[in-house]
């Protein structure tokens, strides 16, 4: 980029030229990856189960062994690495992580204690604020309802599935990427996922916020292209299809290979798209050109010179169509790797190939002399009929005057099978085996076994499961700042507390003030406002147990002990009616709701029925009638009483004057 405009910033550029920018930076960061690209290309063949394909460096091009297989001469893969990574994504996949928001911090110099006169000393005394109380359960109320909103989400966008597809594309590359955007017109969230291919950056940073660009390529329909309203028209005139898988060489040789060309019928012609996000620096080169943005204001209101500030653009070919400043703290992306360090790394998969590959050939060559000798084999003097006639009851052979001689048939020695244990054993030292197999050691059928193993599985991936845990967290942040700005109206969240369904409101925080300060509504709005200052952590929770008979064991443990604490009244009655429930969802009995609606009764009954309330009573009345402690014979004892009570005082008092 020889434009002396450019100076190591896109700040001076105008539309025009910043496609040119684009192109650039993404020629930077294909010259740094190029290695990586081939790694990545020899993982997806090898998880795809060509095991015998790679990219040849001298010949450039793509060389499969297995093609000179035969049915007598097999070169068999074995998908060892393919299964531990799947095992190790279902085992991470497993957890369930719920984002907790904290609530708002309530300052209690804004309520100061209030003087009350103490009905004791009847002297004026200083005592809690109670707005200050009731504003610590507004704010704590506003937070739960938020985390609800945000776990409702993560439902509503699939994001289990779109984490498992990222915890696989990040072993095979080493990184994997999401995109995370608000759709204004639907008042959405959206998120897809990318692999190390479709995403351009500075690799060897350790973090993707600290790159100076992120570029987004995909293939994307021409007549889409067209349609798009955010692009100028004139811009748009002036591209052609170019009908790529991919922008990257390697992955578009990929992509042939296994779905083939995409050709050129003008109904599915296609262009690779570059969506660029561009880090620029508020000076006072961009700042008219945001200022003259519809949403200009916005943006600078939370900016000062020399903040960081996202500039998006959109390259079709080689031509800028879109160019526009973003409300926007950081990247709209969000990455996963299984270890700190430079984004681009050495991928998970790559540490099983070299022995899944060693275990491949082994396989195929005790195969092959499987086949030998289970055919068996002959030995015949030179110069006689080596043509044998095949018969209902065997093999006939013609010879003049030796006849053949049958080899003795071999067993495979004992050390190749050694070695292929040995080999798996590697393998699985890597990764995970009870998980990624169902393999347990002999003898192991107790849960508590079971679960000891599970949870040292789970010890060896640590790191990985923080850094996915990470990952979600910054998911669930740019949720919030996102719907912040860009939840005009209010959207209804419903969930299940107790049993009951229970509804709420959610709106952006910003939108909100809009919508008071232009007086949109008559009334008040009863909707929680999502703020983009609320912070949020990722919580993980395996349960009680990692098995569901190791569940049921835990909880009817811990249930047995709460009993017990509760007879002594170290807890009350409705911490083991709410553990009641729990237990019911852990074996699975289905809906709890009829069954807590019942205890909700008894308990409103004193825990007795009416009938049986009335079955006590006339129990309790004759017993006391039969004890004599009520009815005319207690009634004729109590005035015999009285006057022996009488004349003894009489006589006391005569006594007494003598």
């Amino acid at each position: 980029m020889a434009d002396p405009t450019y100076e190591y910033s896109t700040n001076k550029l105008p539309t025009n030229l910043v496609g040119e920018a684009v192109e650039y930076m993404m020629t930077r960061s294909k010259n740094q990856r190029w290695a990586f690209e081939r790694r990545w290309y020899d993982n997806n063949f090898f998880d795809d189960g060509y095991h015998f394909r790679y990219l040849s460096r001298t010949q450039n091009k793509i060389v499969d062994l297995s093609q000179a297989a035969t049915v007598w001469s097999p070169m068999r893969s074995i998908p060892k690495a393919s299964r531990q990574i799947r095992g190790i994504a279902n085992l991470l996949s497993s957890r369930s992580f719920t984002p907790i928001v904290y609530p708002e911090k309530v300052s209690s110099s804004a309520f100061p204690p209030q003087e009350q006169i103490d009905p004791q000393t009847g002297q004026p005394v200083k005592m809690q604020n109670p707005e200050y109380q009731k504003a610590l359960d507004e704010a704590k109320d506003v937070a739960k309802k938020t985390g609800h909103w945000i776990e409702k989400e993560f439902k509503k966008m699939k994001l289990i599935e779109q984490w498992a597809l990222m915890i696989i594309l990040t072993a095979k590359h080493g990184v994997s990427f999401m995109q995370i955007w608000p759709d204004a017109v639907e008042e959405t969230l959206k998120t897809q996922v990318f692999d190390a291919f479709d995403i351009y950056l500075i690799g060897s940073l350790n973090e993707i916020e600290d790159s100076p660009f992120i570029i987004k390529t995909k293939p994307r329909f021409i007549s889409e292209i067209k349609a798009d309203e955010r692009f100028k028209p004139e811009q748009v005139e002036k591209i052609n299809a170019d009908n790529r898988h991919a922008s990257s060489d390697i992955k578009e040789a990929y992509s042939k290979a296994r779905f083939g060309g995409l050709g050129n019928a003008d109904q599915a012609a296609t262009l690779i798209e570059k969506e660029a996000f561009i880090k620029e620096y508020l000076d006072e080169d961009n700042m008219p050109r945001i200022r003259a943005q519809k949403d200009g204001g916005e943006i600078l209101k939370r900016k000062k010179k020399g903040d960081p500030i996202y500039r998006q653009v959109f390259v079709e070919g080689n031509i800028a169509v879109y160019d526009k400043y973003l409300n926007l703290p950081g990247y709209p992306f969000v990455d996963l790797r299984f270890e700190p360090g430079p984004i681009y790394q050495v991928p998970l998969i790559e540490r099983f190939i070299s022995a899944n590959k060693s275990l491949d050939l082994v396989v195929s060559r005790i195969e092959r002399f499987l086949h030998t000798m289970v055919t068996g084999s002959w030995s015949i003097k030179s110069g006689e009929s080596q043509e044998p006639n095949n018969t209902a009851g065997g093999q006939v052979f013609k010879y003049n005057t030796s006849p053949p001689i049958q080899n003795t048939i071999a067993n495979a020695p004992p050390f190749v099978f050694n070695f292929m244990e040995l080999l798996t054993s590697l393998i699985e030292e890597q990764g995970v085996t009870t998980t990624a197999l169902g393999k347990l050691p002999k003898g192991i059928k107790a849960n508590a076994a079971i679960e000891s193993l599970k949870e040292s599985e789970f010890a060896n991936l640590s790191i990985a499961t923080e850094r996915l845990k990470g990952t979600i967290g910054k998911v669930a942040e740019k949720m919030l700042d996102y719907a912040d700005d860009y939840f005009v109206k209010p959207q209804t969240v419903y969930y299940l507390e107790k049993g009951e369904p229970q509804y709420f409101d959610v709106i952006g925080a910003s939108a909100l003030e809009k919508r008071k300060d232009l007086k949109v509504d008559e009334e008040p709005l009863d909707a929680i406002p999502i703020k983009r200052d609320y912070r949020v952590d990722i919580e993980v929770q395996s349960g009680l147990a990692y098995t569901r008979e190791g569940q049921k064991q835990a909880a009817k443990e811990l249930g047995d002990y709460l009993v017990q604490i509760a007879q002594i009244g170290l807890v009350s009655p409705e911490v083991i009616k709410i553990y009641f429930r729990q237990l019911l969802e852990t074996y699975q009995f289905g809906s709890s709701s009829e069954i807590m609606e019942a205890m909700d009764q008894f308990e409103a009954q004193g825990n007795v029925e009416q009938n049986q309330i009335d079955a006590m009573k006339v129990a309790m009345a004759e017993v006391i009638k039969d004890t004599g402690a009520a009815g005319q014979k207690a009634e004729e004892q109590q005035i015999e009483t009285t006057k022996v009570g009488m004349a003894e005082a009489v006589k006391d008092l005569q006594g007494g004057g003598v």
